[in-house]
């Protein structure tokens, strides 16, 4: 089971990537309109914050099947010191959540926001800093923090 949450996490983080970047170029379109934010608008987000909840509770089933992160808990003051088990049982899903949890508050926040023009500069900003949590925190084949294939 864990190589095949491995690999779906793994692909997932890709459409989930896509559609947050989708999501800020929209957001970024919109904005220099100054269009009007639309109940589409707002189901539109929320498929994006679907999407990554979707890959949130994939990363959680992977956390519990994960031998990295079951060595990580079971020898912590040893764990801290390898960089790569750390990652995975501690920094990972920590910044993970510090993504996604914000991603939910800030997209259930904008149904207040329906029918003004304010709610695209309120994603915006929000969206931009979820995008570079959740980037500096996937373990990229260029990540300087512990580097996994791009593709499995």
């Amino acid at each position: 089971m864990y190589g095949y949450l491995l690999k779906i996490h793994s692909y997932l983080r890709w459409i989930a990537l896509v559609f947050l970047l989708f999501g800020l170029i929209f957001i970024f379109l919109k904005k220099s309109k100054k269009a009007i934010y639309t109940i589409k608008d707002y189901q539109l987000f929320k498929v994006i914050k679907n999407v990554f909840n979707l890959q949130f509770l994939v990363g959680i089933l992977l956390l519990t099947q994960s031998p990295m992160v079951k060595a990580f808990w079971s020898q912590v003051s040893q764990a801290v010191k390898w960089r790569e088990i750390r990652f995975f049982g501690l920094e990972h899903p920590f910044m993970m959540i510090l993504g996604v949890l914000p991603l939910n508050v800030f997209t259930d926040k904008t149904k207040d926001k329906i029918g003004t023009d304010t709610a695209f500069n309120y994603l915006f900003v929000r969206y931009l800093i979820i995008l570079f949590i959740l980037f500096v925190s996937v373990p990229w084949s260029f990540s300087p923090f512990t580097a996994r294939p791009n593709f499995r």
